[in-house]
């Protein structure tokens, strides 16, 4: 291990503050913390999006610039993906999802403004202590992480998915079974180690897996697009508190403490590889269920339910720092292809930039400061002009919602098979919102999937049962029992229920029939999973068999309360409100028009669909046509911006192929017409 005193090298600190300082590379950092607040802020689109339009200029760059650019891009994107989030239910980005179940309760009661100050603020405390453990771990995470074995990377992993029980609320089996159920949509795609196709159905589409954005969208941005169907209001009930921005970054003062442990919870998630600092704001989430005071107002606008997540956004950047420099091991997707652009400009990770290289490693720790700083300034400098956005009537937000879920689906992998998931997903997330399953279970275990399979079935295939009795496995398994037992055990000797993190209408509702119902199918499910694995070699149906078999018993137990519930109302002649035929319907039509977005691209085209969508909608429930037209307008010139520009889409549909062909025409007839007027040479 480096002598620490070594590491800590003041001139080296210096050489790279003064590096990424210069004007010329404080102006690409501005451009580049401009450019990706304005890509998060778009639902679905950022993040590894811009990266890849970056990185082919900024790898002709000098380090310093490269750094200022790169790193002030990426480090970012966690920020501005919070306005969606809370103004609008939408996940920005797939790191934002756990600021939904408190900020957009928050919005809708009037508080926006007061969520997102304590968001930005929290987040910018985030950033500063992930950057502080970046520089404090250096002389000490090295010997840890290479210390560690697929069984305790095995043992990590589930203590993440341990948070999942709290997240379960007053019934911590169904939690469970949404987690085994996200474990179950990770097997999805073809084995990595076998080459066998598990649940593909023959569809070249699921080779790869399912996509998170796209889950993520469904489960949440849809269904809260069709509570707002159903209300047919404005997001908010109430204008926007006035002053509120600094009242919550009062709140994030106030609750300092939870500010620190739940950074230290984002550093933990980004330093340890495999983990997926995509789940960090859900492991912050239920880390401040688990141990702060008086929280039965989680999931129902609890400021401390937005600054735990947040805080933990930001941080783990700096953990995401540890593995990416020391061992060359990216800490995230998007560290991967900052990976890639640090070895085309010269920086080479691990024992260079630990000693001839340190200036390089410097200005990138000094980067993630001063970047997330202009961030949060920019950012709270535009929120009271981002928060009216809680008082745009239902026909308009909803089909530019709907259209912002439509361009981030598809931009997946640009095929029309993403909207078909996102509108699959959507019908989950209705029918997971209206029974009560809680959805960040099912979003924790589709992340952390892939590192389950992996680290099982090494640590089978290398120590058989053995690894069980390791003394650090034994260590995090009880860690695990600590994690799950201590939340109930406090509610039990404080003599308060659970907490209920279900997010739908505060009123009891029928569910009973209904959560029987998809037990049933969810046994069904997994008995046919067991089933299908029988003809693979083990090597790929272990973990079927292990996920299944779990998931079997859980179902069971869930389907006999469940019988025991409704006998129990029967005798007692109680039952929970019903859903009436109008809430159905209106249900029904607002899933309708997300699957007209789908058929429409099929049929007419991208740019034809997007352009009349939002004035079909507005037409049908009395807005103003004009403000419709410009919402189409606006969809219009971000498809062609998406798709066309910066993807380079190659489109099935021909009238989109006549369009696209059109406006690259009209693009270059622009251009040259400019070139002549300034007298510049056409070539």
């Amino acid at each position: 291990m480096l002598d620490a005193l070594s590491i800590f090298n003041l001139k080296d600190i210096v050489a790279g503050f003064h590096g990424v300082t210069t004007p010329s590379s404080l102006a690409l950092m501005v451009f580049g913390v401009a450019v990706a607040s304005f890509f998060a802020a778009a639902p679905g689109i950022g993040g590894k999006l811009l990266l890849a339009l970056f990185l082919p200029y900024a790898m002709t760059m000098q380090p310093f610039a490269f750094i200022a650019l790169i790193f002030g891009a990426a480090t970012v994107g966690s920020t501005a993906t919070t306005f969606t989030s809370v103004l609008v239910g939408v996940p920005g980005g797939i790191g934002s999802a756990a600021t939904i179940l408190d900020g957009y309760p928050m919005a809708k009661r009037g508080e926006a403004n007061r969520a997102l100050g304590a968001a930005f603020f929290g987040s910018l405390i985030g950033a500063i202590i992930g950057a502080a453990a970046f520089m404090i771990s250096l002389p000490f995470f090295k010997p840890l992480v290479l210390s560690l074995g697929s069984p305790e990377f095995l043992m990590l992993v589930l203590l993440g998915l341990s948070a999942v029980a709290i997240l379960g609320g007053s019934q911590p089996v169904k939690g469970l079974i949404s987690a085994v159920v996200g474990l179950s949509i990770a097997l999805i795609g073809t084995d990595a180690r076998t080459g066998i196709e598990r649940f593909t159905f023959g569809n070249a589409y699921f080779w790869d897996g399912v996509s998170l954005i796209i889950t993520s969208m469904g489960l949440y941005a849809v269904p809260e697009m069709i509570d707002l169907f159903r209300r047919k209001t404005s997001v908010a009930e109430m204008e926007p508190l006035k002053g509120g921005q600094w009242q919550g970054v009062k709140d994030v003062f106030t609750h300092w403490w939870l500010v620190v442990r739940c950074s230290i919870v984002g550093v933990w998630v980004g330093v340890m590889p495999g983990l997926g600092s995509s789940v960090a704001d859900w492991f912050a989430y239920a880390h401040a269920m688990q141990t702060e005071k008086n929280t039965e107002n989680f999931g129902k606008g609890d400021v401390r339910g937005v600054i735990a997540p947040e805080s933990a956004n930001n941080a783990k950047e700096g953990g995401d720092l540890v593995p990416t420099l020391m061992f060359g091991i990216p800490g995230s997707s998007s560290m991967a292809l900052i990976l890639v652009g640090m070895i085309g400009v010269g920086i080479t990770p691990g024992t260079a930039i630990l000693t001839t290289q340190a200036p390089y490693m410097y200005g990138i720790v000094w980067t993630l400061v001063i970047a997330n700083t202009m961030a949060t300034i920019l950012a709270m400098a535009f929120t009271k002009q981002f928060c009216k956005a809680c008082l745009v009537p239902y026909y308009y937000m909803i089909p530019s919602v709907f259209l912002f879920c439509a361009i981030g689906a598809y931009a997946n992998e640009l095929d029309i098979s993403d909207l078909i998931a996102l509108v699959f997903w959507s019908i989950v997330g209705i029918v997971m919102r209206r029974y009560g399953w809680p959805r960040p279970p099912l979003l924790i275990a589709v992340v952390l999937g892939p590192q389950v399979q992996q680290y099982l079935w090494l640590s089978v295939d290398r120590y058989g049962m053995e690894w069980l009795t390791f003394p650090a496995v034994i260590v995090i398994g009880l860690l695990i029992v600590l994690m799950v037992a201590y939340p109930y055990f406090r509610n039990w000797r404080a003599g308060t229920k659970s907490i209920d993190m279900d997010t739908k209408a505060e009123i009891e509702r029928a569910q009973e029939k209904g959560t029987l119902v998809t037990s049933g199918i969810l046994f069904v499910t997994f008995t046919a999973m067991i089933i299908d694995a029988l003809r693979w070699p083990l090597r790929a149906s272990i973990t079927v068999y292990f996920v299944a078999a779990i998931g079997l018993l859980l179902v069971t137990i869930q389907m006999a309360r469940e019988v025991i519930v409704l006998r129990r109302q029967a005798l007692a002649g109680t039952r929970g409100i019903p859903y009436t035929r109008d809430e159905n319907m209106l249900e029904v039509k607002a899933w309708l028009w997300l699957a007209a977005l789908a058929v429409g691209t099929y049929f007419l085209g991208f740019h034809i669909t997007f352009l009349i969508y939002p004035i079909a909608f507005g037409w049908m429930y009395g807005a103003n046509v004009r403000y419709s037209a410009i919402i189409g307008v606006v969809a219009f010139c971000l498809c062609w911006l998406v798709f066309d520009y910066f993807s380079g889409a190659v489109w099935s549909n021909p009238i989109d192929v006549a369009i696209g062909t059109w406006l690259t025409d009209f693009q270059g007839f622009v251009i040259e017409t400019f070139k002549h007027l300034t007298g510049q040479d056409s070539t």
